[in-house]
């Protein structure tokens, strides 16, 4: 198939590109003229565009049998810059498909944010953007949003610090004993995604692929000691702690206009213990499975960073 793909410059959306390729699809990625564009599979055709301007996307979408939407922002200065970045982006993206490739099979990757820990609904700013992208493409004629919980993996530049920590014998966990999240593989991921285009039955659905348990901070500490073969000093960091880390980065963020990972929201989604795996229902509806286990998982995200 002709696929458009955005986002190909980040974690997830370069990783979905080396599995659309092998899988035998040709792929033209989107990207920004301020794109680091070095860890892109050279079989991409590479074309700029600016993601605001339905105008400058719609020729590049000309015959495309589908489009996948992996750009987006997970950390921002406010809400009204998530909401710019995640639903703008993705409503210009729809209009030009609109235009273009009305047929195409759309594809979005939201976020488990925009469920909430319960799946009552978001609880930060940027669950709250990831609603309004999925609100977008609901009116499309072909659509399929994909909720991805963390996506773990070597070469992530948002867990470097974690895994390098790790390997020289120390790690931080964040909440109590009772926080339990969900994870997937990258390569997971990746496999999930780009199959997509052969599951009919997956279309107008909102799928969450992970691991088919939850997970638990003591238990990617298990892995890891045992990826590693040495012991691991993990120091736990209670909960009212992470929302004092929240605060301050915030506040930091906030004097100099810079943008954090971390900030009082997303400090209630990272100490939560309600998050709901879905991966039965992804299952009942597509049959995929992943195929690594939380060990091997870690094995590879442990990995020291290619050069």
């Amino acid at each position: 198939m002709k696929i458009f793909l955005t986002g190909v410059s980040g974690f997830v959306g370069r990783n979905l590109a080396e599995q659309l390729i092998k899988n035998g699809h040709s792929v033209t990625a989107g990207v920004r003229s301020t794109s680091e564009v070095s860890l892109i599979p050279a079989e991409c055709r590479q074309v700029v565009v600016n993601l605001e301007s339905i105008h400058d996307i719609s020729p590049h979408l000309e015959g495309m049998d589908a489009v996948y939407h992996v750009a987006g922002a997970v950390k921002a200065r406010s809400g009204e810059d998530f909401d710019r970045i995640n639903g703008g982006l993705t409503a210009s993206l729809a209009a030009a498909v609109r235009i273009q490739c009305p047929e195409a099979l759309f594809v979005l990757t939201s976020s488990q944010a925009a469920a909430g820990p319960d799946g009552a609904g978001p609880l930060s700013s940027y669950g709250r953007s990831k609603i309004l992208a999925e609100q977008v493409v609901t009116g499309l004629k072909r659509f399929i949003i994909v909720r991805s919980p963390a996506a773990l993996g070597p070469d992530d530049k948002e867990t470097e610090s974690f895994y390098l920590w790790a390997r020289r014998g120390i790690t931080v966990t964040l909440g109590g004993n009772d926080v339990k999240f969900c994870v997937i593989s990258i390569s997971d991921l990746a496999s999930f995604m780009a199959e997509l285009v052969n599951h009919p039955a997956a279309e107008g659905q909102i799928l969450q692929p992970s691991h088919p348990e939850m997970v638990t901070w003591k238990g990617i500490h298990k892995a890891m000691e045992k990826t590693t073969g040495k012991k691991i000093l993990r120091i736990p960091v209670p909960a009212f702690l992470v929302y004092a880390a929240g605060f301050l980065a915030e506040t930091a963020a906030t004097l100099t206009g810079s943008r954090s990972l971390l900030d009082r929201e997303k400090a209630k989604d990272i100490t939560s213990s309600k998050w709901l795996c879905k991966q039965t229902e992804v299952e009942r509806i597509t049959g995929w499975k992943p195929k690594l286990s939380l060990d091997e998982t870690i094995q590879r995200a442990i990995q020291p960073p290619r050069k």
